[in-house]
Parts: C-alpha cells; structure tokens; sequence
C-alpha cells in the first residue's frame, strides 16, 4: 500500500529564521495580513521577494 500524507515538496523550507519586533511592529504586522488575506510568514516572503527585486539605489531610500 502507498504512503498516505502530504507530497515531498521539490524544494523544501528547511531553515528557520527568527526575528525580534516590538509589540506595536508585530501588531502592524498582523493588521496587514489580516486585511490582506495573508498569513505573517507570506508577508514577510512577499515583502523580502519585492526587496531583493529593487535595485540598491531605491532600497537605500527606503531606510528609516
């Protein structure tokens, strides 16, 4: 008989990265998923995807 369960992903998300917000970040954070469908990790992967499309010189007028 077969194996049951989830298929084995061709590339698959091995490593766990951890970052530290404040409360009032993580809030926002959550807002925005939220009013967008989206879960924190997607926002986060969409948000990383967009700035490694953007040439340096328009990320480097997005530092606060």
């Amino acid at each position: 008989m077969a194996k049951m369960g989830r298929p084995k992903s061709d590339a698959p998300k091995l490593n766990t990265l951890s970052v530290r917000v404040t409360d009032k970040e993580l809030q926002k954070l959550k807002d925005y998923a939220d009013s967008h469908g989206m879960t924190i990790t997607q926002l986060l992967h969409t948000g990383v995807n967009l700035l490694l499309q953007t040439p340096d010189a328009e990320v480097q007028n997005l530092s606060p």
